[in-house]
């Protein structure tokens, strides 16, 4: 298996030979699987070597500084009236450096920031008690038939891919040195050059993906056509085994998803259809894991035609397939039990 430091060589190589932080990336991808190092790493690295850099090697970081009793106690009183401190407003307050602050307050104080927790819905009380008891059923189906249980789950949604998917604001992140201007990013205005997809995948991987007609609604019927001309012949291309058992289906609550013609035409069928709680996307695999993996290497590039929107997305499906990304159903429990333990409130990392 190749080393970091093999990565970091095989980058360099690249820049020099004209390549982006995207090609670079999915270079790593095909021959390292799921040892390549991340988009972010890779994007760092290529701006590095572009910028002249020559080591591969990581820099080697100083000591901790050593700081008196005097500033760490100013520092907590200061945070005793406000706890909405900038660290480098901290620093000019108190007249120490940035990385002085952080060590204080991680190291010694113990303090972390922490965001607000941003949710879809405010959920009701006994809309966090459907969550829980739903979730609490759904645990204790899997102690009782285990992955014989998640093997029969298909889940499946709609996404848009649009054509600029603006980098998240994590990925925007600079390290700056005081008193440095904070960055600023244009928002991007909304092109009316996109595509809407329906993906469908299981505890073994990828499915299909469908593109959906420009102009198209996905209704109740066109969603009844996709299932019987579309999903239900991948199936028995791919997934025999299912068509024996009978898949279990999860999607949202979407109204095409739960009109009377769909959950007839699945009855019909013999499918099964696992209850899913309204307003809960952290319990919907599509949504807390494979949309987001799927979009990660569309964001920041810029699309100027639908075909090339809908070559992106196959690519990186196809990625996410190859290299076993795509496990939003195995770690299905999981969710189920952190749901529990919350008490059917949302929980982190949606």
């Amino acid at each position: 298996m190749f080393t970091k430091e093999d990565q970091r060589s095989w980058i360099k190589i690249e820049v020099a030979r004209g390549r982006s932080a995207q090609t670079c990336f999915q270079g790593l991808r095909e021959a390292c699987g799921d040892a390549a190092l991340s988009y972010r790493t890779v994007a760092r690295w290529v701006k590095l070597f572009s910028e002249g850099r020559d080591s591969i090697q990581y820099s080697r970081r100083s000591g901790r500084p050593h700081v008196d009793n005097h500033t760490i106690e100013l520092l907590a009183s200061l945070l005793d009236v406000e706890r909405r401190w900038a660290a480098r407003e901290l620093a000019a307050e108190v007249g120490v450096c940035h990385k002085t602050v952080l060590h204080i307050l991680h190291d010694i104080l113990g303090y972390r920031k922490i965001a607000a927790h941003w949710v879809p819905h405010t959920l009701s009380e006994v809309q966090q008690w459907q969550r829980y008891a739903i979730a609490q059923d759904f645990l204790n189906r899997y102690q009782r038939e285990g992955d014989d249980f998640l093997g029969r789950i298909v889940t499946l949604d709609e996404t848009w891919a649009r054509s600029y998917e603006p980098h998240l604001k994590r990925q925007s992140n600079e390290w700056k040195h005081p008193g440095s201007p904070r960055p600023k990013t244009v928002r991007p205005t909304q092109s009316n050059v996109k595509a809407m997809f329906i993906v469908a995948y299981d505890i073994d991987g990828l499915i299909l993906h469908h593109t959906v007609p420009q102009r198209q609604t996905v209704n109740a019927a066109y969603y009844c056509n996709f299932l019987r001309n579309h999903l239900r012949p991948a199936l028995r291309r791919k997934r025999k085994h299912l068509l024996v058992t009978n898949p279990i289906i999860l999607h949202d609550n979407a109204r095409a998803h739960t009109a009377n013609v769909v959950t007839d035409l699945l009855r019909r069928w013999r499918w099964e259809i696992l209850e899913q709680p309204p307003y809960s996307p952290d319990m919907s695999p599509c949504d807390y894991d494979l949309f987001a993996k799927m979009k990660e290497p569309l964001r920041g590039i810029r699309y100027n035609t639908r075909e090339a929107i809908i070559r992106a997305v196959g690519r990186s499906l196809l990625d996410i397939n190859r290299s076993g990304r795509a496990d939003g159903v195995r770690r299905l429990p999981q969710i189920w039990q952190k749901v529990v333990h919350m008490g059917g409130d949302y929980i982190e990392g949606m």
